[in-house]
């Protein structure tokens, strides 16, 4: 296949891919291109499990997210099956969009990681866990990636700070929100030398910039955000800046779990295609995952495109995909 392919670090390179025995290798060469070659996608941040309570009512973030609001509600009433199938239905829109792995916040302790199993047929999801107890937080530390607690303020901080350290001492990874509808869960969460932040959009600027300090990767879901009512372009433009930082599609309730439509969306208000690709193919070198390439045909949303990374950021959608596939990317 004759194309054009762009590295994870946004350079453009024209050549031929063949792909056999497990790789996909990348020769550079004069040609005429018939194809876009991509590094599949990283999914930061998802919640998976509440794919059964799609497109609610247009609510605030506590009625909808927190603890007691609507999404735990659906969950609650929702069967095994029907979690399983809802977040199985939600992996095959992600990998048939190119996105490969998935940084899932995986509720619910054991049986939540359960479901998850049940649902993941192709490995793709990286699960953080939210364990009840520290018992149970010292049986989830083996068996996931680490944990992915929400808002400080939702829990007793002494049972995070416990958390942090099971996670350090087992060389796992601490998630944790902070900063999605104010400041005042930030200093909480720096405080805990987390591996992970998710949001930030409303971390007052010196916070922000201290995380990054840290080198602290930082999760932007802009489509969340503004689902909500709580974007902020301000922090989206020094986080855009940042090599640390990444895209997530939150919840699968609001949001396809689709980083084309998320780079899509992010695109129109960040207006830096090469930060938004990077922070939606940077994860894997982060946290691991299955990676591999998406193959996109040039004859519809590439067809006359005179920059293809503008492209690929702005428009191209599942209907240039000719192929999605785990194998190695090798080029020199």
């Amino acid at each position: 296949m004759k194309g054009e392919l762009i590295t994870p670090d946004g350079e453009i390179l024209k050549g031929e891919l063949v792909i056999e025995g497990g790789k996909a290798k990348f020769e550079e060469r004069e040609c005429e291109p018939e194809y876009v070659f991509v590094p599949t996608f990283f999914n930061a941040h998802t919640h998976l499990g509440d794919s059964v309570a799609k497109d609610p009512p247009f609510k605030s973030l506590e009625e909808l997210v927190a603890p007691r609001g609507f999404k735990f509600k659906v969950l609650s009433e929702s069967s095994e099956e029907e979690l399983v199938e809802g977040i199985r239905n939600s992996l095959r829109i992600a990998f048939e969009s190119g996105t490969t792995a998935l940084l899932d916040f995986r509720e619910g302790g054991f049986a939540g990681l359960s479901i998850l199993k049940k649902a993941d047929e192709m490995g793709l999801c990286l699960p953080l866990t939210r364990p009840s107890s520290l018992d149970e937080a010292e049986k989830l530390v083996e068996i996931s990636l680490g944990f992915g607690m929400s808002s400080a303020r939702d829990h007793d901080y002494a049972f995070l700070e416990e958390l942090r350290e099971i996670a350090k001492k087992h060389s796992k990874v601490f998630a944790i929100h902070a900063g999605e509808k104010d400041n005042e869960d930030v200093e909480s969460a720096l405080t805990l030398e987390p591996d992970l932040l998710i949001h930030m959009n409303f971390a007052d600027v010196d916070l922000l910039k201290k995380a990054m300090d840290k080198s602290i990767p930082i999760v932007s879901c802009i489509r969340s955000n503004a689902f909500f009512g709580l974007l902020n372009l301000k922090n989206y433009g020094i986080l855009a800046e940042y090599d640390g930082w990444l895209l997530g599609s939150d919840n699968a309730m609001i949001a396809k779990p689709s980083m084309l439509e998320e780079m899509h969306f992010a695109s129109l208000l960040i207006k830096n295609d090469l930060a938004v690709f990077k922070a939606s193919v940077r994860g894997f070198e982060l946290f691991g995952g299955k990676s591999g390439v998406v193959v996109f045909h040039r004859r519809k949303n590439f067809k006359n495109s005179k920059n293809v990374l503008a492209t690929l950021v702005r428009r191209a959608g599942v209907e240039d995909i000719d192929l999605v596939s785990l194998v190695t990317l090798v080029y020199d």
